[in-house]
């Protein structure tokens, strides 16, 4: 079967060649571009894959190589997937089996480039190349994506799972920025770029996680022309077997029509919300998808709800939440490991923030003790904080308490401190500000401080590193 799946590239280049695909070339832009051409072979369990970046050196420094991030790579063995062990079995319900990337051509400007893997997973490529400050050049991978039957970020089942796909330009930061894998939450650090994406699949197969140009339809199958600009990543799902709802760019893919109706609903309620507070949605579409994922993803233009979405208490806060992404994740990019509570922590405050809007103030307050009230009153060991890095998160769980619950409630005190109109207007100068570049915890600040002419940054790491004792010492509720 591998040599079968290695084989698949070629054809698929001719095909996607013929149908008008050809290669990007190299030229001045404001983002970087990814072109990819590919093709799903359903017998074979693999996509065959040509792709070009087209990269300027924005570094402010001689670059003798550029860094990858090949995640797709953590799936080769067992002993680096990025599962912790409540979430391994749901990952993996059918028993491990390898999957991963396999390259048979890795290029710059036009020839074969030296590279070679980091890490023992193998998630990082460094190629070569010569590049000076704000030159161009334009990097070329031919590979094949072997999938195996599970449940988690880079599979096949019942649907298609392709997250974290193709190799991403790591993030440059005084270096480029080599996040290691987590079993506790998202992890991916990619600088913003153009995608144009051309995939073949065969025919009944539907296609979620960017917005179609066109479609074509042949005996091979369906030709997708995909395009999202100013996206941190592009994440894709297949299936055959979904329904599809839809109203003002919001489409909902799944296999229950009852979820789709009832996610359609939230997503749209929490749209109207999140544009009169934010702006305007960062995407012209968004995509909630019921795939079979063992864990929740919010990626530009895409939302998994994941198992524990699946669940009517947890849809609203996994949709809301994954809107919320949309702009403070995806559109405006943080560094996972770095700043977790500006991801989740916001996320989850944004989305009662939401259910205060559509529902009151009263149902605020109860969700308020339902959902962070438990987070403040259990002991989590290790001494860790709202903004402690990712590595530190052992568990997914620890992650949820501490980084997504806790990390709100620091929200709710600075809404309180500030006032909720202040605070909420220091929210959208945030996003305002920064949409389209990498912000940090200054950045943050810095924008709650120009709408209030104060000086937030003491008040925030007090809170950070003392919420549970103080919420604790104040009142036993919100109230």
């Amino acid at each position: 079967m591998r040599r079968r799946a290695l084989s698949l590239v070629l054809a698929v280049c001719l095909c996607l060649q013929a149908a008008g695909f050809v290669y990007a070339r190299a030229e001045e832009r404001a983002v970087n571009k990814y072109t990819i051409s590919a093709a799903y072979d359903e017998n074979a369990q693999a996509l065959g894959v040509r792709m070009t970046l087209s990269y300027t050196n924005r570094t402010g420094v001689r670059l003798e190589s550029v860094m990858f991030c090949v995640y797709a790579n953590c799936l080769r063995r067992e002993a680096t997937l990025p599962y912790d062990s409540a979430a391994l079995t749901r990952a993996f319900p059918y028993g491990y089996a390898p999957s991963g990337i396999e390259f048979s051509y890795v290029g710059c400007n036009g020839k074969r480039a030296h590279y070679a893997f980091q890490g023992e997973n193998e998630a990082f490529m460094r190629v070569e190349c010569a590049l000076e400050p704000n030159e161009s050049a334009l990097f070329a991978f031919e590979y094949t994506l072997l999938l195996s039957e599970n449940r988690a970020f880079s599979g096949c089942g019942s649907d298609v799972r392709l997250i974290m796909w193709y190799p991403s330009v790591c993030a440059y930061a005084e270096g480029f920025v080599t996040n290691a894998a987590s079993g506790a939450a998202r992890f991916l650090f990619s600088e913003a770029a153009d995608f144009e994406i051309s995939l073949l699949v065969p025919e009944g197969y539907a296609c979620a996680g960017c917005p179609a140009v066109g479609t074509e339809t042949s005996n091979s199958g369906t030709l997708y022309r995909l395009s999202m600009n100013n996206a941190c990543e592009c994440a894709l799902i297949l299936s055959r077997r979904f329904y599809v709802y839809e109203a003002d760019g919001i489409r909902v893919f799944g296999i229950s029509r009852a979820d789709c109706r009832r996610a359609l609903s939230y997503a749209l309620e929490a749209k109207s919300v999140l544009e009169r507070i934010i702006g305007e949605i960062p995407y012209s579409q968004t995509d909630v998808v019921f795939a079979e994922s063992a864990l929740a993803y919010a990626c530009p233009g895409l939302i998994v709800p994941g198992d524990e979405g699946r669940e009517k208490d947890e849809l609203f806060y996994c949709v809301t939440g994954g809107l919320v992404k949309q702009y403070f994740s995806c559109a405006l990019i943080n560094d996972p490991v770095t700043d977790p509570f500006l991801i989740s922590g916001l996320s989850e405050y944004l989305s009662l923030i939401s259910l205060e809007e559509l529902e009151g103030e009263a149902a605020f307050r109860k969700a308020l003790n339902a959902r962070l009230l438990p987070a403040l009153s259990i002991t989590i060991p290790g001494g860790l904080t709202p903004d402690s890095y990712l590595s530190r998160f052992a568990s997914s769980g620890d992650y949820d308490t501490v980084a997504a619950k806790r990390g709100a409630a620091v929200m709710h005190e600075m809404r309180t401190a500030m006032g909720r109109d202040a605070f909420l207007k220091g929210i959208r100068e945030y996003y305002l500000s920064g949409r389209g570049r990498i912000c940090t915890i200054e950045d943050f600040v810095n924008a709650l401080d120009r709408v209030t002419d104060g000086s937030w940054g003491k008040s925030l790491i007090a809170w950070l590193y003392t919420i549970d004792e103080y919420v604790n010492l104040q009142t036993d509720n919100y109230d």
